[in-house]
C-alpha cells in the first residue's frame, strides 16, 4: 500500500478561510467540536452536540467544507483532487477539506463497509487538531 500524501494548509489559512467563509454559529460549533474532539462518528455528532439526525451531519460537514473551500479554492482543487486518488470509488468527499476515514493499524479503513466497525470513523487533520491546546 502507497501512502498518498494529502495537502496540507497552514492552519492560519485555515482560520482566515473559515472566518470569510461567514459560517453559521451552528455550523462554527460543529466545525470547533470536530477540530477539539479529534475522532468521531455521525452518531458521536449527533450524541454531543445534541442535534437533528436529518439532514446527515456528515452531509452538512460537507457543506461547511464548500463554503471555506471557496475562500481557498487552490488548496480545495488539490484536496478534491486527493480525495479522489485514495477513494475505492474513484469520487471525491469535500470533507476530506477538515478530516479523513481513520484507518486500523493495518490501513483498513474504519467503516461498515470495510467490516470495521458499525460507522464511518473521522479523524480530523492534525494540523487543525485543537484538544490539546
Amino acid at each position: 500500500m502507497q501512502i498518498q500524501l494529502r495537502p496540507i494548509l497552514a492552519v492560519e489559512h485555515f482560520e482566515k478561510a473559515m472566518e470569510s467563509a461567514r459560517l453559521s454559529e451552528g455550523d462554527q460549533e460543529l466545525i470547533e467540536y470536530i477540530r477539539y474532539i479529534g475522532v468521531f462518528s455521525q452518531p458521536s455528532i449527533i450524541r454531543d452536540l445534541r442535534i437533528k439526525s436529518k439532514p446527515p451531519v456528515l452531509s452538512t460537514l460537507c457543506e461547511i467544507c464548500r463554503k471555506i473551500g471557496a475562500q481557498v479554492p487552490e488548496h480545495f482543487t488539490a484536496i478534491r483532487l486527493w480525495s479522489k486518488s485514495i477513494s475505492a470509488h474513484d469520487v471525491h468527499w469535500d470533507g476530506d477539506l477538515i478530516c479523513s476515514t481513520a484507518q486500523n493499524i493495518d490501513g483498513i479503513p474504519l467503516t461498515p463497509e470495510a467490516g470495521t466497525t458499525p460507522y464511518e470513523t473521522l479523524v480530523v487533520h492534525k494540523e487543525l487538531f485543537t484538544g490539546l491546546g
